[in-house]
């Protein structure tokens, strides 16, 4: 797990060292071991290493083959490395490390682009071929890590952080009003946007290829729906369980402790009940709150820690950790929080670190499984197969409430319209789909919390269009499976990318061993009768867990993601803090809320959550304000200077 950065000054110019450094730089949280760069004429690749495969010296990056005329950058982990290093000894490769990303570099002199195909693992690399004067950067299948760049006639800069692409002297940081409507719609940028005008990211599974005709950027890997019948559901599951054990098992491989989150969910308890096979002494780690016992979940994770005799270690933030961390997190982030996810993640992060290098965690399971009510409110129009009555009512607005809010906000006609189009009987899948997961459309003439202004900049763009482009996309006929497409491909990388800041924000590397591409793959030969037999949420899941897990575990169906008390917070002990950021003269004058709705005393948590992290972003990101940015000392391996620390337990 590293940060790697790349110059191409597509004009030959030569590349100046103290750029790539710069970019480097910025990235050292995540990679504090060591660093190293390549600069050769118009080229420059420079990599922050967090050392977890071959702690020695011939890890360093860049890494070159062995007539140094291939070099190479990387990020991530190839986790069937051990495999693919005796193939290619058995082709005649000679290896001066043991590390996994010297495979890249033979499987590319054999392979070329092809050489995608043969990695099982989470990475993002840059690859320059100095023989074809070629540069190859690609990021893994499902987009576990992130890889950004600027491109344009004369140059392009590529980079795991957005910052540290807004480190190169000849990149302006700009807002992308377009990545702004899709993050108020959506709570997040779509398709390849960014926040960042000119930056963008490279999607999932796409590579892209710049020479001297031109640049390609491709996509390299899809889920194929190629649904089997005929099997039975006891092989099926003895199939899924081999599969999920050995992606835990090399997931497992690495050359420095090994621990696990653990929320008490059935995806976390999985992971970590087939983790202790393969290493010993295991550390897991939970995060919880004192507000309610919806937030509360460490009866379920310490009795599997308990069945299994793992140590477990309790960390319990509260509202007054959270505002001293918005400003950092945001940094790390290059993004704002949005939701809940970031500030959780980082907590389990940073009291992981304190006993562990690299974590497992339960990510994926509810994508690739079937484990989200929405999921299920859109293909069966019901939830009734989760409990959902344990919610605190701060987390989910009255009809009433919602109907005097819309009143509000749009008048009488606003109401009307929207019963209207409720009652509709032509409502389409995609529509509901959109509706049950977005807000209203960032560019809307109606949407009153917005400045007229800013509205205005939108122009005529909708962020719809590439909302539903991957519902519409989904290579399968099954609706519930078009759900689970969407999720995987579109909201999934989202919050892969939290956990990726999160965890890189204290030089922790994070593993998610549910989305082994083998299981995608795996997963969409099966039926959605198979997957969710009875309408159970992950009902195979389930299966495959129940000879390993508790029962109380496996028959779970309250589990809500990782749940921070946020709107409690905001609604009380936050509430004059906010209220004096939001209202301040820097706020109101931003352009991007409607100055009466940031004065409005009734507005709803959930309205200020996302005014505040957009005004906290704004902070940072583009007014550059020392009270928001983290110190230089900020990003030291499990804390944060000059901050309170979390209480353990």
């Amino acid at each position: 797990m590293c940060g790697i950065a790349a110059i191409l000054q597509r004009d030959g110019r030569p590349c100046q060292s103290a750029d790539i450094v710069s970019m480097c730089d910025v990235q050292s949280h995540r990679g504090p071991d060591d660093t190293g760069f390549y600069i050769d004429g118009k080229v420059g690749l420079g990599h922050r290493r967090l050392s977890i495969i071959d702690l020695s010296e011939a890890g360093h990056q860049p890494i070159s083959n062995e007539d140094g005329s291939i070099w190479l950058v990387f990020n991530g982990e190839i986790y069937n490395y051990i495999e693919l290093i005796s193939i290619l000894r058995m082709r005649g490769h000679t290896f001066h490390s043991t590390t996994d990303s010297e495979v890249i570099l033979h499987l590319y002199e054999d392979e070329g682009l092809r050489c995608l195909q043969s990695l099982n693992g989470m990475f993002a690399f840059i690859l320059w071929d100095s023989r074809t004067q070629t540069m190859f950067a690609a990021r893994d299948r499902v987009g576990i890590k992130p890889l950004y760049y600027y491109l344009d006639d004369n140059l392009f800069v590529c980079s795991s952080e957005v910052k540290g692409i807004l480190a190169h002297p000849e990149i302006s940081t700009a807002v992308d009003y377009q990545g702004l409507a899709d993050y108020l719609y959506a709570g997040r940028t779509l398709a390849n946007k960014t926040l960042f005008a000119n930056v963008k990211q490279l999607m999932p599974a796409h590579f892209i290829f710049l020479n001297g005709s031109g640049v390609r950027i491709e996509r390299y890997w899809n889920v194929a729906y190629r649904y089997q019948e005929g099997r039975t559901n006891s092989q099926i599951v003895s199939e899924v369980r081999d599969l999920i054990d050995d992606a835990v098992r090399i997931h497992c491989r690495s050359d420095v402790p090994v621990g696990c989150h653990l929320s008490g969910g059935l995806d976390s308890s999985l992971v970590s009940s087939l983790v202790g096979r393969y290493r010993k002494g295991i550390d897991t780690f939970s995060v919880r709150f004192d507000e309610s016992a919806y937030y509360d979940e460490i009866e379920y994770a310490s009795a599997v820690a308990r069945n299994f005799g793992y140590r477990h270690t309790i960390i319990t933030p509260n509202a007054r950790d959270l505002m001293p961390l918005l400003g950092p997190l945001t940094w790390h982030q290059d993004f704002p929080i949005a939701d809940s996810g970031g500030f959780s993640y980082f907590c389990a992060s940073r009291l992981a670190v304190t006993s562990v290098k690299v974590v497992l965690t339960g990510h994926g399971g509810d994508e690739v499984f079937g484990g989200y009510p929405m999921q299920f409110q859109a293909a069966f129009n019901t939830t009734d197969m989760f409990d959902l009555s344990k919610r605190p009512p701060s987390e989910n607005l009255t009809k009433v409430q919602r109907l005097r809010r819309v009143m509000k906000r749009q008048g009488l006609f606003g109401v009307a319209q929207r019963l209207l189009h409720r009652t509709s009987n032509s409502e389409s899948f995609e529509a509901l789909w959109t509706k049950l997961h977005c807000d209203e459309d960032a560019a809307s003439a109606r949407n009153s919390l917005l400045h007229s202004g800013l509205i205005r900049k939108f122009g005529d763009y909708s962020s719809i269009h590439d909302y539903i482009q991957p519902l519409i996309e989904a290579p399968t006929d099954k609706i519930f499976d078009k759900c689970l497409y969407h999720d995987l491909i579109s909201y999934l990388p989202h919050l892969l990318m939290k956990e990726d800041r999160a965890s890189m924000a204290v030089s922790l590397e994070s593993r998610v061993p549910l989305l082994d591409y083998r299981i995608i793959e795996y997963m969409a030969t099966v039926l959605p009768d198979d997957k969710i037999a009875g309408r159970v949420p992950k009902a195979l899941l389930r299966e495959v867990a129940s000879p390993l897990l508790p029962p109380n575990i496996v028959q779970r169906n309250d589990k809500t993601g990782f749940p921070v008390p946020l709107q409690e917070w905001i609604s009380k002990q936050l509430t004059p803090q906010i209220r004096k950021l939001i209202t301040s003269e820097t706020s109101l004058d931003r352009g991007i809320f409607n100055p009466n709705a940031l004065r409005d005393p009734n507005l709803s948590p959930r309205e200020m959550l996302a005014i505040l992290n957009l005004e906290v972003w704004f902070r940072v990101f583009i007014d550059r304000d020392s009270d928001w940015l983290p110190t230089e000392s900020s990003t030291v391996r499990g804390s944060f200077a000059g901050l309170p620390p979390l209480p353990v337990h």
